[in-house]
């Protein structure tokens, strides 16, 4: 192992790992240090919850934190799939359990279930907007 590096990363999280990657595409030096036995940060899929037996993702590739010129540009070859879930955020109101819950197949469920939480569907506008950038 070297002893000087151009540029040192701390996390091999998804953040840490495409940093790395174009720094060392043009040319620099870099090491990359994780604290865990295991890279991919918010990428992987892990127990959550103690007592269930269930893997979740950590959520990075549903908002959009894996855009796909990140993967054209380093080359990748990758091909993500859609699940027809998005994403689910449980909420609690007036004592009430419920959740947002946003769509791949259906746009109206996604902006119902925004109204649901938020009582308007300008929030699910500025959602798209958003997510469109």
């Amino acid at each position: 192992m070297k002893s000087r590096y151009d540029v040192v990363i701390l996390g091999a999280g998804h953040n840490g790992l495409v940093a790395a990657a174009y720094l060392a595409r043009a040319g620099l030096s870099v090491l990359l240090l994780e604290k865990n036995d295991y890279i991919g940060g918010a990428t992987t899929s892990q127990r959550v919850f103690p007592d269930y037996d269930a893997w979740l993702s950590r959520y990075s590739y549903l908002v959009s934190l894996l855009p796909e010129k990140i993967i054209h540009d380093l080359g990748l070859n990758l091909e993500l799939r859609r699940r027809a879930s998005a994403s689910f955020t449980p909420y609690v109101r007036d004592g009430h359990h419920d959740g947002l819950l946003l769509s791949n197949v259906s746009e109206e469920m996604s902006r119902q279930s925004m109204f649901d939480l938020t009582g308007n569907y300008a929030e699910y506008e500025q959602m798209k907007k958003f997510y469109n950038l």
